[in-house]
């Protein structure tokens, strides 16, 4: 009698309001005219049955009992940011990495600057291009 994928196609062309999409399926003696009142709670019963596995609910309100609605709620899962923290991990252990790697040179070059020296960027960069990739060989193996 009732088509839950056309109810559900209808439910999905309206807007979420206060979390509620509502859709109003029309009055109970209009869409079961024939039906005895035994009958029309069976029909009533198998339709909220088969709309609870489409997640949909069959209410009726209190204003309009006639009436009936289906209605999808929607739902509030918890977000799963294991990825952002395992990539910001990696990206603090990169950019751990490359700073042993590049500060040890700067400061060289700047003593250099400041002693009016020549080694020490060049004995900064052999120190701190060993220490980078050592700590880097380190967290691979762990």
């Amino acid at each position: 009698m009732f088509d839950v994928n056309a109810i559900r196609e209808q439910l999905n062309e309206l807007a979420f309001e206060d979390g509620r999409r509502v859709l109003s399926l029309g009055v109970v003696s209009e869409l079961l005219p024939d039906a005895a009142p035994a009958e029309v709670e069976i029909e009533l019963a198998n339709l909220a049955e088969r709309l609870t596995r489409q997640d949909l609910m069959l209410e009726r309100r209190r204003d309009q009992p006639e009436e009936l609605y289906v209605v999808q709620k929607l739902k509030y899962r918890d977000t799963d940011l294991t990825w952002l923290a395992k990539g910001m991990e990696w990206v603090s252990k990169i950019t751990t990495v490359a700073l042993e790697m590049v500060v040890p040179a700067v400061i060289g070059a700047w003593l250099d600057q400041h002693f009016e020296t020549s080694f020490l960027g060049v004995l900064g960069l052999v120190v701190g291009v060993p220490l980078g990739i050592w700590h880097l060989v380190k967290m691979t193996k762990n």
